[in-house]
């Protein structure tokens, strides 16, 4: 019963997810040049970074800046 829930909900949401990760680090590069953050610009465009800044973009596409990343990075 598990499995055939996990197969009809779970993958494609977690593909649907995964398919939104470049969205998701676009619109992070994107708030960088809005608050004109040279450090988050970097941050976002280094190799392995973008696998933390792809989730956390698309949680401010959907939810707004969160303040720690204004703090953090301005």
């Amino acid at each position: 019963m598990m499995k055939k829930f996990a197969a009809t909900v779970g993958v494609p949401l977690a593909e649907f997810v995964f398919l939104l990760m470049p969205l998701g680090a676009l619109y992070w590069l994107w708030i960088a040049i809005q608050l004109g953050s040279f450090m988050m610009f970097v941050f976002g465009i280094l190799g392995p970074a973008v696998a933390v800044t792809a989730p956390f973009g698309l949680y401010m596409l959907f939810f707004g800046v969160p303040h720690w990343v204004i703090n953090l990075f301005c």
